[in-house]
């Protein structure tokens, strides 16, 4: 039985046999999906529920099959490429760099910060430790993706563990990584660096996607806590 805990019938896959070769998964999906935007499969009689359902596993399958844009996805893998992420991670990030230069993007800028020495994610090796964000431009569009690199040192993740918090920029944050890790890039930044963008993206993966956030908070704040002032960018 597929179960959603949305207010949906509970469906058993006998009850539709049209969807019987979507795996159970790819139905729980499609499933959350029609109900977020208001399918109610009770409310119909059998049969235009199963033609209903087949419908919107169709049109949810194709959507799933047919991202519209991959590249926030490959810019977050294509920070990884410090030493201290490893071979592995590394040749993930090259394959990024390759999809999205094929993608029409170019690398505009990196913001880089030396941390010293640190032992690497996995804690086996002393490796160089450095913060970094990559800025890439689609100039066909003016569509810009900003990057935050994710953890790939013990530094990163005693920092990304920590529970202390603190107010910065007019806001309450998770001080470790607000004061270690996002504030030493962000003063690397300026708002000239974003001028030939139409549209800003921000991505990053774990603690990347951390500092990705914040600095989407802070971009769209009135206030403009960034001191940024009139030429800055709001985030898409």
């Amino acid at each position: 039985r597929i179960l959603h805990p949305l207010p949906l019938r509970v469906i058993a896959a006998s009850d539709v046999p049209s969807v019987r070769d979507v795996q159970p998964p790819t139905c729980t999906s499609m499933l959350r999906r029609a109900a977020s935007r208001g399918f109610d499969a009770s409310t119909l009689p059998r049969a235009a529920a199963q033609a209903t359902l087949l419908q919107a596993s169709r049109g949810f399958a194709a959507a799933a099959s047919e991202p519209k844009d991959l590249s926030a996805a490959w810019a977050s893998l294509a920070a990884y490429d410090s030493k201290a992420a490893g071979a592995f991670l590394n040749g993930e990030a090259a394959k990024a760099k390759a999809e999205l230069g094929a993608a029409g993007y170019a690398l505009a800028r990196e913001y880089v910060v030396d941390h010293g020495k640190s032992l690497n994610f996995d804690g086996t090796v002393e490796v160089d430790s450095f913060d970094a964000a990559n800025l890439w431009l689609r100039e066909a569009d003016g569509r810009a993706i900003l990057a935050f690199r994710g953890s790939d040192t013990q530094k990163n993740l005693a920092n990304v563990r920590s529970t202390e918090t603190c107010s910065m920029y007019g806001h309450r944050l998770q001080a470790a990584v607000a004061e270690g890790e996002f504030a030493p890039l962000v003063a690397l930044m300026s708002a000239g660096d974003f001028s030939g963008c139409r549209v800003l993206a921000v991505t990053g993966h774990s603690l990347g996607g951390g500092c990705a956030s914040m600095l989407a908070v802070l971009m769209n704040d009135k206030s403009d806590p960034l001191g940024f002032g009139e030429a800055r960018k709001t985030v898409d």
